[in-house]
């Protein structure tokens, strides 16, 4: 007897089988290639016949998110001659003072990375406290556009870039990560991206959400 909705395995049985899991014959989300299974019971095994299941995630964007207001630094360090012991010192400072970091950039003297506009004050203070000279780009927001297996989509960035130039938006960083795509811009622009991005690609209002900042994550680059 079938075992649905329980989760079920099929056993290989013959050439054209595979060993796969699923729900009765609903459709699971997976990014394994597309099988085929044989139709009948063995031994406990549900096992389908001749029908083509599809493993495929639904590809393309799905959503848009805009953060909360961002301040992006530009840290240069006052001895270029050894500049990596520095940018380690600029993070152990803000790792000290428990000063969340994303966008984080490496520059030819020093490093940029954004902060939550609530800390930018702090964080200047204790880099100049620290004898490193602090630029603030202040009033700035991350839109980050979502998608499955981003990085495996092509012509998402060079799309982005266009819609962007298109509105006379600057980008003034990027990053990705496996699901998404994120720009840096003037938080007073962000209406009017998160508009041309939606037409550009096929969202609705729903698809857009206001977000926190994030913390820096290991998988973004």
């Amino acid at each position: 007897m079938f075992r649905s909705p329980k989760l079920t395995s099929a056993r290989s049985i013959g050439p054209k089988c595979s060993t796969r899991r699923f729900i009765g014959s609903h459709r699971l989300d997976s990014t394994l290639p597309q099988v085929y299974f044989p139709l009948e019971m063995h031994e406990g095994w549900a096992i389908v016949q001749g029908e083509r299941v599809s493993f495929e995630r639904d590809r393309g964007v799905s959503a848009i998110t805009v953060s909360a207001e961002a301040t992006y630094l530009f840290v240069r360090v006052p001895h270029p001659e050894n500049l990596t012991a520095q940018r380690q010192q600029i993070l152990n400072l803000m790792r000290e003072a428990e000063i969340p970091l994303f966008l984080i950039k490496l520059q030819r003297n020093g490093l940029s990375f954004g902060v939550d506009s609530e800390h930018a004050t702090r964080a200047c203070e204790i880099l100049e406290q620290g004898g490193f000279r602090v630029a603030l780009k202040p009033r700035r927001v991350m839109v980050s556009i979502f998608a499955q297996n981003m990085r495996e989509l092509h012509g998402v960035f060079a799309r982005i870039a266009e819609v962007l130039y298109e509105a006379g938006v600057a980008i003034e960083q990027m990053s990705d990560a496996h699901n998404r795509i994120t720009c840096l811009i003037e938080a007073e622009r962000a209406p009017l991206v998160v508009e041309r991005l939606c037409e550009a690609f096929g969202l609705s209002p729903q698809n857009i959400q206001k977000t926190p900042i994030p913390a820096l994550e290991s998988k973004e680059r």
